[in-house]
């Protein structure tokens, strides 16, 4: 049996609605990425740091990642960063809103809060984004650090 490496911290986790789900972060290039199922599919970069993969074929999400985690969890001033999702204005409209879907709905939106802001001059709606702690991850890392 291979042994971990210690730059890698993995472990599973079941979400609230039974869904189990495996972290592996890289602490070298402060890399996380969420699994929800094993499979190859498609990546989608939706902010600067965040991508989602996700199957085409079933629409499922198979996994998220953050580049530079510990950035995206420092709180600021007014509450957690926030990211907006300019991935999204690249897509085709079909896969878009299979996107959308896939980032609204569970097991992704246990972990990205996503809402719009309202910007006037264009009187448009910018989907935007912040990535929701992770307790256990967070105690995990501390420990380790």
């Amino acid at each position: 049996m291979k042994e971990k490496p210690a730059w890698l911290i993995e472990y599973e986790d079941k979400l609230e609605d039974g869904r189990i789900v495996t972290y592996n972060y890289d602490r070298e290039g402060d890399i996380l990425e969420i699994f929800f199922r094993k499979g190859g599919g498609c990546g989608v970069e939706l902010a600067d740091g965040i991508v989602l993969r996700y199957d085409v074929e079933t629409g499922e999400p198979l996994s998220l990642i953050f580049l530079c985690f510990s950035t995206m969890m420092q709180p600021t001033e007014l509450g957690p960063m926030s990211f907006p999702l300019t991935g999204l204005d690249d897509l085709p409209p079909e896969m878009r809103e299979t996107v959308q879907r896939i980032i609204t709905s569970p097991p992704v939106s246990h972990f990205l809060k996503v809402s719009a802001l309202w910007r006037a001059p264009d009187q448009r709606l910018e989907p935007i984004t912040y990535v929701e702690e992770i307790p256990r991850l967070v105690s995990l890392l501390r420990k380790a650090a």
